[in-house]
């Protein structure tokens, strides 16, 4: 069930950027008494094997232990991608008649890892709780399983010089993108036209394909968070928000704008501004070694003095992703409360907007590089005022 590559792997990231990865994990397993941990996290499987797939939603697994060699659990179909991308060499396939939660107990049992304690991550989209409890059930009687969510994510949060270049190069081709909707946003035209120039742009521009879906909403639909492109026609005195971002080798930069067509009530001028000062207000307070949540408390301070609340986080971690969100939110956000420390490395988007539900949204917003001496904007060149046509 071994099948070792014949071919030259893919290595978008250097051995020495691998170990770095692998090593934090192994530390952060120690701490927390784990000897062996299951990957199930498509996200977490690619930052430290590179093993990458469309089929990441297949069951899957990356087999740490404390030290040794890593283990890829794949179903048969994604040999190829696991031979293509993954620096790792034992690679364990299932068949699509076999029961995966079964093999891979067995492959567990093969390699002398069912002892100790196994950390299962059981916040993984795609394994289910089904076949969580039958995995457990397979392996509790001979060792101590817990669950091991949240040990390779601390590491993802603070990008390397190498993983830096890629989110640079996503950015690149999200303001590509961003340009080209902002251009494509004419009464007559629809929200998929504008899409259709999104993605164009972007791709054009280097983007492989993105972890989220062009938002293109105009009129009454822009009140409406998280609904995208839906083949309606643009009109005059329409509110148009426009997000996007472009990803290389799974690297995400994002970048949110708004558009008004012709005459537009006045509070949606005044909204645009104050989303404008919330997110230059956010920037400004971006220091590493403090909470998280200062500057979200800026944001807020700044709607608040206009007479408006956020009414959400002000931005959200990014970095290694796949469809349906760029975002690692999870791992750190800017948001109330919230008491992690920033620290140099950290990328985050901020979106900061406001909507008048079913009436008109606007947004703007930048991915931002924490620094040593406060923080870097990574996305460049586009106006943050309200385009008005």
């Amino acid at each position: 069930m071994i099948n070792q590559s014949p071919i030259e792997k893919v290595r978008f990231f250097s051995a020495a950027e691998y170990e770095r990865r692998l090593s934090a994990t192994r530390r952060n397993m120690a701490e927390r008494g784990i000897d062996t941990l299951l990957v199930f996290n498509a996200e977490n499987v690619v930052y430290l094997c590179g093993y990458q797939t469309i089929g990441y939603s297949s069951y899957l697994c990356l087999v740490v232990p404390s030290s040794g060699d890593l283990t890829l659990y794949v179903r048969e179909m994604e040999t190829g991608c696991a031979n293509y991308y993954a620096w790792v060499e034992d690679i364990v396939f299932y068949r699509d008649h076999q029961d995966p939660v079964q093999v891979l107990a067995g492959a567990l049992h093969e390699r002398g890892l069912v002892k100790g304690t196994l950390g299962i991550e059981m916040d993984a989209a795609f394994i289910g709780a089904k076949r969580t409890e039958q995995l457990r059930s397979l392996l509790r009687h001979d060792a101590n399983v817990v669950d091991g969510s949240m040990t390779a994510e601390p590491v993802r949060a603070i990008k390397s010089d190498e993983e830096l270049e890629y989110v640079r190069q996503a950015c690149r081709a999200t303001e590509a993108g961003m340009r080209a909707g902002v251009e494509a946003v004419l009464a007559g035209a629809t929200e998929n036209d504008v899409a259709s120039a999104m993605f164009k742009a972007t791709t054009g521009a280097g983007s492989t394909y993105m972890s989220s879906q062009p938002i293109v909403t105009s009129g009454p639909r822009s009140g409406v968070a998280h609904t995208t492109f839906d083949n309606r026609r643009i009109e005059q005195g329409d509110v148009v928000l426009l997000e996007l971002g472009g990803c290389v080798n799974r690297y995400s930069g994002g970048l949110m704008r708004s558009v008004a067509i012709g005459t537009v009530p006045d509070e949606v001028h005044r909204a645009a501004a104050v989303c404008r000062e919330g997110l230059e207000a956010a920037i400004a307070a971006i220091q590493p070694g403090i909470p998280a949540g200062v500057p979200d408390d800026a944001c807020v301070a700044a709607f608040r003095r206009n007479g408006y609340e956020l009414g959400k986080r002000t931005g959200y971690s990014c970095g290694v992703s796949f469809p349906p969100d760029w975002g690692e939110g999870h791992i750190i956000s800017i948001r109330h409360g919230e008491t992690q420390l920033l620290q140099p490395g950290m990328v985050f988007h901020m979106p900061p907007a406001i909507r008048k539900l079913a009436q008109w949204g606007v947004g703007t917003s930048e991915t931002i590089l924490v620094t040593e001496t406060g923080c870097d904007v990574l996305t460049q060149g586009l106006s943050r005022d309200l385009f008005v046509k």
